[in-house]
């Protein structure tokens, strides 16, 4: 692996440390060979800005911060044209699902990955989402999804995550989500079978575990096995999804009789009226959408297999 790295930095990770970890990783990669040079984001999807245009300038982009940040730089890159670039990861955010399930649940497993170098391909949802000529393309690592879970991340604030932290900030958000959530109706079209009716949540998963580790929001999902994990569950009481909160943090739910869970490599969503999207730890863009699987489309540096 060539060794030009360039970091691209989210000031607001990690409650301001960040920069602190990319001053000692870039010496620490400096010091086994590496030329290293940073850019930051200045608001919400520059980073995938940056990374599109920076990524030919490099052999390694580093994405400092969490899963939001890693989805952003991942985006750029995807929609580059810079083949070769490698995607690293520097977890210094809250939740950190992608790094840890890649064995970087901290910085310096994610810097011995960097000096060893080994890669692995990963597979990527690939969203289309808008309508006609506004249509935009962007991509999620571990899941994309409509309803309920937008709804977390909305509730699951800066505050909360300062507050309670990796462990509990997501499931904090879960409860405040449910006070004020009502079920929208969509039409679901998944591997050519299309259903229309309430639906309390819709997604498709690339990898087990959201929610900095503490939901298992797609049981069984791999990132690269060239497949999605699609998920919808059906309008459900509150009372029901309490009961079943512990079915989720289990990855038991598929087997709810409102849940429809399988494989495939793509969903159509529509609604009326649109719905906002939810990529790994960010509200993006709004339904009509397409997800899709792109098999092996992402190379990272990463520990294990």
């Amino acid at each position: 692996m060539r060794r030009r790295v360039l970091v691209l930095v989210n000031p607001a990770a990690a409650s301001g440390r960040t920069f602190a970890v990319v001053r000692r990783t870039l010496a620490a990669l400096e010091s086994h060979g590496f030329t290293g040079r940073q850019a930051h984001s200045e608001q919400g999807g520059h980073l995938t800005e940056l990374a599109r245009e920076l990524a030919a300038s490099c052999d390694l982009l580093l994405a400092a911060g969490g899963d939001g940040t890693v989805r952003e730089v991942a985006s750029g890159l995807l929609s580059s044209p810079a083949t070769e670039t490698l995607l690293g990861v520097l977890p210094v955010g809250t939740g950190n699902d992608f790094a840890t399930q890649l064995g970087m649940a901290e910085p310096e497993s994610a810097l011995q990955a960097l000096i060893e170098g080994q890669i692995r391909a990963l597979d990527v949802i690939e969203v289309r989402h808008g309508r006609g000529a506004a249509a935009t393309v962007d991509h999620a690592l571990l899941f994309a999804a409509t309803g309920f879970a937008v709804e977390v991340l909305r509730r699951t604030s800066p505050r909360v995550k300062r507050l309670f932290g990796r462990r509990f900030s997501y499931s904090v958000g879960f409860f405040r989500a449910l006070l004020g959530f009502r079920t929208p109706t969509m039409t679901v079209d998944a591997e050519g079978k299309a259903w229309t009716g309430p639906v309390f949540h819709v997604g498709a998963g690339n990898a087990e575990w959201a929610g900095g580790g503490a939901m298992r929001l797609s049981p069984g999902a791999r990132m690269d096995d060239g497949l999605l994990e699609l998920c919808r569950i059906e309008a459900l009481g509150r009372l029901e999804v309490l009961r079943c909160f512990p079915m989720l943090l289990r990855g038991t739910f598929p087997r709810h009789p409102k849940v429809r869970y399988f494989q495939g490599r793509e969903m159509a969503v529509v609604s009326e009226p649109a719905l906002p999207l939810a990529l790994d730890g960010d509200v993006v863009g709004q339904t009509p959408a397409t997800l899709r699987v792109r098999a092996g489309a992402l190379r990272v540096v990463a520990r294990g297999a």
